[in-house]
């Protein structure tokens, strides 16, 4: 079955997990893929502004929250725009680092919206502590790889730099007789906070944040220790050839319909969801019979003109 059209709504948050082609671990903790992953974050949100609550890398997929700044199609169509260029850099930057290539991901995001601040939260912190959870290392701030944790934890927000070839190139590139480290740029990966933190200040956001982590990771410390699974920890970490896979096999999971934290709320959207979908397929059919001027329900993506010649 195929993905389901994208409905991007400007009051809605949408959790969303990418994974690497043959869950390959290109992701595993090392500062200069840190850096290719910050400074593509940062480059994105400059062109196509967005709201980032989290972005968090496990070794081999990632996992953000991210939603439209408002109701505006140029901020709804900023969101698909987001990831269009942020994994472009992401997988230029990791191909010619590691001398690899093809694509990088295995499938476009997956992504499910929260419907309610409590199943909100619940996927924040699962994103966030999530190389905890799958034994990578014992606490969230042991993670080399690229995390949120800091910023949210300490408001610290991490400068990023990349190199601007485009500006090189127009300079001359290897004519002009300049190294490209003469061109190098920075920029900032600044999250928004979480729908229902806003009314916090910013140092009870964090002192919730840190100690509702904690509470992850000692949930996850305990069943570990009863599985006698020790963490791997930084050494063994950094032993691991990003080009290995897992040695278990995946187990597929069918994408929930949305995140809601009571059944009432789920089936709610699933009836909206139903009457989305219902207006988006005869707005599809209509726009692929010739009929250009039909109107698509608001927040979606129209498809492709494909032209033929004869």
């Amino acid at each position: 079955m195929g993905d389901r059209p994208r409905w991007i709504k400007a009051d809605a948050v949408y959790c969303e997990v990418q994974r690497t082609v043959d869950r390959c671990f290109l992701f595993k903790p090392d500062e200069q893929v840190r850096q290719i992953i910050g400074a593509s974050a940062g480059r994105a949100l400059e062109k196509y502004p967005v709201k980032l609550f989290c972005l968090d890398f496990n070794i081999n997929h990632k996992h953000d929250l991210i939603a439209p700044i408002s109701d505006a199609p140029e901020h709804i169509q900023a969101v698909a725009r987001f990831h269009q260029m942020f994994n472009s850099l992401v997988a230029r930057g990791i191909n010619k680092y590691y001398g690899r290539e093809g694509a990088l991901f295995s499938s476009r995001n997956r992504s499910t919206e929260a419907v309610d601040n409590t199943s909100l939260e619940q996927q924040l912190f699962y994103a966030i502590t999530n190389p905890a959870k799958d034994g990578l290392v014992d606490r969230v701030a042991h993670w080399k790889g690229y995390s949120s944790y800091q910023q949210l934890a300490t408001g610290e927000v991490e400068q990023f730099r990349y190199i601007d070839w485009t500006a090189w190139h127009k300079a001359g590139g290897l004519k002009s007789g300049k190294k490209p480290e003469a061109y190098i740029k920075a920029v900032r990966v600044k999250l928004s906070p979480l729908p229902g933190w806003e009314q916090m200040s910013e140092h009870k956001r964090q002192a919730y944040f840190r100690r509702e982590v904690r509470k992850h990771e000692a949930q996850y410390r305990e069943e570990r220790e009863r599985q006698g699974r020790p963490a791997m920890g930084p050494r063994k970490l950094a032993k691991v050839d990003p080009r290995d896979t897992p040695k278990t096999p995946l187990v597929r999971t069918r994408q929930p319909i949305c995140h809601a934290a009571t059944e009432e709320a789920a089936e709610d959207y699933r009836e909206a969801l139903g009457n989305f979908l219902d207006q988006y397929w005869y707005a599809s059919g209509m726009w692929q019979r010739g009929a250009r001027n039909i109107e698509f329900p608001r927040g979606s993506f129209k498809p492709p003109d494909i032209c033929a010649a004869a």
